[in-house]
């Protein structure tokens, strides 16, 4: 295993010993034939492949997909409402349209990829929405921009939720939540990235094309050439990747057989889905998720119009809209030592939302721009360490089965997703520039972030100590990572 592995590696806490017994086993059946240097070797060089094509992929993809989900906010700050008629909360019924577009068919998508395979249908996906995305470049009515909204939330679901799946696939249970939480550095770095990009775009003129316009154009060709290379890169489980070598896939089926999370070739059983859906755990670590993601939506959509209405121009607001998503984008590099340092997921977690907290407190309470960026700073490092954390915990908790996989990984990006839902409603026109509503409310949601850590933790811990309990002398039990 590499310094980087070492470094990074936030996953479940597999001890040197059990690893190498299941990589030992997975090799050759035995304990004693080959060593650990071999086996870390191996594993190592096959990592190395799947985060080459797989991960790299899924986070440029990934970038795009929040750069275009996001670029509505750029588009109001240089003139979309003005040129569509929007007034009072018409922006906001456009961004919650986008909601609940996403969350109409999000549920079921792990089941369709899992019958069409992950090769086919997220390269599809996204040349779709980036089509649906230029779309929005050519609307002249509001009316036209909430159809919009709601064909582009159906045509992104199922991407997110679809690549942790293939991810809780192709990595063992140790490498898991580092990658994860390296696919959902993607979201920062899209904001970062596309605050600047859209400022730029949104300087280009033209007679005929407005500035919003280009924003939605340009960002929506660009996804659609990207995800056409989706199709020759993609793979849908390593059972059958092609560009693994014999050895390489016969190692990763053993050793995940072994461990249990072997889930690429099985097939999803309606009972073990229920089941799964009837644990009361699996949805109390959900509340986490919601408030990171709530945190951050409130970074993503809306800091160029928090920041606008600090005093800043038009374009000043969309370059400075990248600050609070590099303070995040820098949390979530960190937050791997940070768990370590914590000893837990649960407790980083619950710092990460606290952190998020302070700063909606510190945006709520006064009116100096300093300060309120500072707290907007605040909030985007605490909501995206958040996701750095609670995505990948939540699908190594419940990596025991390919239907808790398929089931955790759907309920993460539908709960992230339900967020937007407050997040629309909660920032409106008429409450700025304090906008007390909307950090009153991430104040709230934060702290049931917090609660839902504290009883995960308490649950886990009764579960582990029951388990460990019932089982027979030498028997291996499954246990919950906290």
């Amino acid at each position: 295993m590499n310094s980087s592995d070492v470094s990074l590696d936030i996953g479940a806490k597999v001890s040197k010993v059990e690893y190498t017994e299941l990589t030992d086993v997975a090799l050759h059946g035995t304990e004693d034939s080959v060593s650990t240097e071999q086996n870390d070797k191996l594993m190592s060089t096959y990592c190395r492949k799947v985060d080459r094509r797989i991960l790299l992929y899924a986070t440029i993809l990934c970038i795009l997909n929040q750069s275009d989900r996001g670029s509505i906010g750029v588009a109001k700050v240089v003139g979309l409402e003005n040129d569509l008629g929007m007034v009072n909360n018409d922006f906001n019924i456009a961004t919650t349209l986008f909601t609940v577009g996403y969350l109409s068919l999000e549920f079921f998508s792990n089941f369709v990829l899992k019958w069409v395979g992950a090769s086919r249908l997220l390269p599809t996906l996204g040349i779709l929405w980036g089509v649906v995305c230029a779309l929005q470049g050519v609307i002249t009515t509001k009316g036209q921009l909430y159809a919009m909204r709601v064909l582009l939330g159906m045509s992104e679901c199922g991407f997110t939720a679809g690549i942790l799946l293939i991810l809780s696939f192709f990595y063992p249970k140790h490498k898991l939540t580092t990658r994860v939480g390296l696919f959902y550095l993607s979201s920062p770095l899209a904001n970062v990235i596309s605050g600047p990009l859209a400022s730029a775009l949104s300087q280009i003129h033209h007679p005929t094309i407005k500035r919003w316009q280009w924003v939605f154009i340009l960002e929506g060709v660009i996804t659609v050439c990207v995800s056409i290379l989706g199709y020759f890169i993609l793979q849908d489980h390593p059972e059958k990747c092609k560009f693994l070598n014999p050895e390489e896939r016969e190692f990763i089926q053993k050793y995940k057989q072994r461990e249990g999370t072997l889930g690429g070739s099985q097939k999803l059983a309606a009972r073990d889905v229920f089941k799964v859906l009837g644990d009361w755990q699996v949805w109390v670590m959900m509340g986490a998720t919601f408030a990171a993601c709530e945190a951050c939506g409130s970074v993503s959509v809306f800091a160029p119009e928090l920041i606008n209405e600090l005093g800043f121009t038009a374009a000043q607001a969309q370059a400075m809209s990248a600050l609070p998503s590099a303070c995040g984008a820098i949390a979530m590099v960190f937050i791997g030592r940070f768990v370590r340092m914590c000893g837990s997921h649960w407790l980083a977690g619950t710092s990460a939302l606290a952190t998020a907290l302070v700063g909606s407190v510190m945006m709520i309470s006064t009116l100096n721009v300093p300060v309120r960026i500072i707290g907007l700073c605040l909030t985007g490092a605490g909501g995206f360490a958040g996701l750095g954390i609670f995505p990948g915990w939540n699908i190594t908790a419940n990596s025991q089965s390919v239907a808790a996989s398929a089931v955790a990984s759907g309920l993460t990006v539908f709960f992230g997703a339900s967020s937007g839902f407050v997040l629309s409603n909660v920032f409106i026109n008429s409450d700025a520039p304090r906008f007390a509503i909307g950090h009153s409310v991430n104040i709230g949601i934060m702290a049931l972030g917090i609660t839902s850590c504290v009883v995960t933790r308490v649950s886990m811990g009764r579960r582990n100590r029951k388990m460990r309990e019932s089982r027979f002398d030498g028997e291996k039990a499954f246990q919950f990572e906290y």
